[in-house]
């Protein structure tokens, strides 16, 4: 049992996802909500699969750049990050995510700037990809973009972002954001999105959303997401991270809190 599949939410959104390896996951994302497009996914998900006494922890990173033809509005501009677990209830699969999104320029008539928070409870429809499959991120220095995101992060508390590349999408519709994740003693890949058009655009903030497994294949899975300040250059991240839980302890799953970034 995995992530792969066809889960829709309440709002009627749905997301197909894919698995690259046995934790990668890849996918797209068709809103009900908000400006209509197809958007795509990058996530890490525990191996351990779910069982009715303990859920399988995941991650997932969205880019709010339509993929597909449309008319653009501010909200490509955006990201958004989750995180949470897979769990078994009453022999139903339910995938239960906190969402941030993250409006990183205003949507006149929608939303200000600013980080929206969510939970979002999806249901498996299939057990197969609806999209055919798509290629993963993958980092290839040939296509390198020079992006004011790529370079070594530091917080406070020691945590480390060492982003090595961001490798534009086909039409540079968004950046898939690539690197390592340093934190207690220990190194994992990271992936994830981020708008590589903010700056050319004359924005004041980059969107970024990064995921990771920081303690390995058996998790936790974390999501960081928020904004750098083109003007300061500080990287400020909402960190979602959420472990596998009992079914009646499931409001302990994701624990939040927040980073900020400087560069060395």
């Amino acid at each position: 049992m995995s992530l792969a599949g066809v889960w829709k939410n309440s709002y009627g959104s749905t997301m197909s996802l894919r698995l690259e390896s046995p934790n990668l996951i890849t996918g797209t994302y068709k809103s009900s909500t908000g400006s209509v497009g197809t958007y795509e996914v990058v996530g890490y998900q525990t191996t351990a699969e779910p069982t009715p006494g303990a859920g399988q922890a995941a991650a997932l990173a969205i880019d709010w750049h339509s993929v597909e033809l449309g008319p653009p509005d501010n909200s490509w501009h955006w990201v958004s990050g989750l995180s949470g677990q897979l769990g078994v209830h009453n022999g139903v699969e339910q995938l239960v995510l906190s969402h941030a999104l993250v409006a990183s320029i205003d949507f006149p008539g929608l939303a200000a700037a600013g980080t929206y928070i969510d939970k979002l409870t999806y249901q498996r429809i299939s057990a197969a990809s609806e999209e055919s499959p798509a290629p993963a991120p993958i980092e290839d220095p040939a296509v390198r973009s020079v992006d004011p995101l790529v370079g070594s992060w530091f917080a406070i508390d020691g945590t480390a972002l060492l982003i090595s590349s961001v490798v534009p999408y086909p039409g540079d519709a968004f950046g898939w954001v690539m690197g390592r994740l340093v934190c207690n003693g220990g190194s994992t890949l990271l992936y994830g999105v981020t708008d590589i058009n903010a700056q050319s655009g004359g924005l004041q903030r980059q969107s970024v959303s990064i995921v990771g497994l920081p303690g390995g294949a058996s998790g936790p899975a974390i999501s960081l997401s928020g904004t750098l300040d083109l003007r300061s250059g500080i990287l400020s991240l909402l960190n979602l991270r959420s472990q596998s839980t009992l079914p009646g302890n499931g409001y302990l799953q994701t624990l939040v809190s927040s980073l900020e970034f400087s560069r060395r």
